[in-house]
C-alpha cells in the first residue's frame, strides 16, 4: 500500500470564505460555536495561538501519509484547518471519514438528548425498553451500564465497522449489519463475559453492548434511532456533511452506536463545542448540563472513561491537558476537547499504523497557549 499526500493547509483569517457558506451570525444570548450555519474563522493570532506552531504540528501529524483533515476551533471560531490526499480519501473540508470507535461520543449525544427531552432515564434498567432475553444483557443492566463499559457485556452482537475503500474501487457498499448470537465471547474478553460478570463491577471495552443503546432509544421514542439522530443530533447541530454507511443502519433503521459514522473533520468538530458549550447549541439546549458533566467525569469502574467518552484523568496522555476529554476511533479519529484552553482539536484518517494519542499530543503539544 502506498500513500502519496497531497497537502492543501488553510490558514483562517477575515478574508477567507469557507466554501458554500457564509458565516453565521451569534447574538449575545448563544452559545458559542456556529449554531446551524457555518463555522466563524478567524486568526490564530486573534485567538492567542501561533500560526507557526500549528502549521509545524500539522506537519508532524501529516507526515505519516494517513491523514486527511486536522481542524482547530477556539473561542467557538475556526482558527486552522488542514487537508491530505491519499489512495482512501481527498484533500477536501467536506470529506467523510469512518469514524470507528469515535461513533461512540455521538451515541452517547443521541442518548443524552433522548433523556433531556424525558423519553428515558439512564438509571432506567435496559429491560424497561428491550428484553433481556432479546439484548442478552444480565436483568440487572442500565443504560448508565451501557455507557460506561460495564455492563458485563452479551452474546448477541453486530460486526465491526467496515474500514473505508481505495478510491479506485469500485465495490458498492455491503448491506446493512445484524445482530448474531454467539456461543462464546471474542477472544480476550474476561471469563464470565456476556454470562455470569455482574453489572457496574468491571470495565470492559467493547462496543457491542453500546451498540443496543440504538434499540433502546428507538424504542423509547418510537422512531428509528437513524431518524432520532439525525433530526436531533445531527441536523440540531448544523452537520454539513455526517451520515451513517449503509452498513451501519440494520433492517430496522437503527445505527451501530459503535461506529459505522462518515463524519467531516469540521462537523467532528462541532459535537466538541457542544459538551464545551455544557449541552448548549446556539440559543437552545440539546442536552443537559448535568448530563455533560456526568459524560466527561471519571465512571465508577475506569477513572479515563466517561459515558463514551474517554477522558485524561488519569493522565494516561502526558502532554494533555488532565482536563481534556475526548471522541476516539481506531487508526486515529479524534474530537479533543480542552475546557481550560477553550478549544476543540479533531483529526481524521485511514492508514496503517495509525494515529495514537500520545503521538497525536507530541505533535499538539506545541500548539497550546501559553
Amino acid at each position: 500500500m502506498s500513500f502519496q499526500p497531497d497537502r492543501r493547509s488553510f490558514m483562517l483569517g477575515g478574508s477567507l470564505l469557507l466554501a458554500g457558506c457564509a458565516t453565521s451570525s451569534l447574538t449575545q444570548t448563544s452559545a458559542p460555536g456556529p449554531g446551524t450555519g457555518a463555522w466563524a474563522t478567524s486568526s490564530p493570532e486573534a485567538k492567542g495561538l501561533s500560526s507557526a506552531a500549528l502549521k509545524a504540528a500539522a506537519a508532524q501529524l501529516g507526515a505519516p501519509g494517513e491523514r486527511q483533515g486536522l481542524v482547530v476551533v477556539r473561542g467557538g471560531e475556526l482558527v486552522f484547518e488542514q487537508y491530505w490526499a491519499n489512495d482512501y480519501a481527498r484533500a477536501t473540508p467536506d470529506w467523510q471519514n469512518v469514524s470507528f470507535s469515535s461513533g461512540k461520543s455521538w451515541g452517547s449525544t443521541m442518548v443524552g438528548r433522548a433523556q433531556y427531552q424525558g423519553y428515558l432515564d439512564i438509571n432506567d434498567l435496559a429491560s424497561k425498553y428491550v428484553p433481556a432475553e432479546t439484548t442478552g444483557f444480565n436483568p440487572a443492566t442500565t443504560i448508565k451500564h451501557l455507557l460506561t463499559m460495564s455492563s458485563g457485556g452479551t452474546l448477541n452482537t453486530k460486526p465491526s465497522s467496515v474500514p473505508p475503500k481505495r478510491l479506485d474501487d469500485p465495490t458498492p457498499p455491503g448491506a446493512g449489519v445484524e445482530y448474531e448470537w454467539h456461543d462464546a465471547p471474542e477472544d480476550g474478553k474476561p471469563e464470565g463475559y456476556g454470562t455470569t460478570i455482574q453489572p457496574g463491577t468491571q470495565f470492559i471495552y467493547d462496543g457491542a453492548p453500546a451498540d443496543h443503546l440504538a434499540d433502546i432509544v428507538s424504542a423509547a421514542t418510537g422512531q428509528t434511532s437513524l431518524k432520532y439522530m439525525t433530526d436531533e443530533v445531527i441536523k440540531k447541530l448544523g452537520c454539513r456533511h455526517t451520515g451513517y454507511q449503509p452498513e451501519g443502519v440494520d433492517s430496522n433503521g437503527n445505527v451501530r452506536i459503535g461506529g459505522s459514522m462518515l463524519i467531516s473533520c469540521r462537523d467532528m468538530a462541532r459535537l466538541g463545542q457542544l459538551y464545551l458549550n455544557g449541552g448548549r447549541w446556539g440559543r437552545k439546549r440539546l442536552i443537559s448540563e448535568d448530563y455533560v458533566r456526568q459524560a466527561t467525569s471519571p465512571s465508577a469502574t475506569r477513572e479515563g472513561y466517561g459515558y463514551l467518552w474517554w477522558l485524561n484523568a488519569d493522565d494516561s496522555i502526558a502532554k494533555a491537558p488532565k482536563s481534556m476529554f475526548f471522541a476516539a476511533g481506531a487508526l486515529g479519529q479524534y474530537c479533543f476537547v480542552l475546557p481550560e484552553q477553550d478549544m476543540v482539536i479533531s483529526t481524521m484518517g485511514f492508514g496503517r499504523p495509525g494515529l495514537s494519542t500520545d503521538a497525536a499530543w507530541d505533535a499538539l503539544a506545541q500548539i497550546l497557549p501559553a
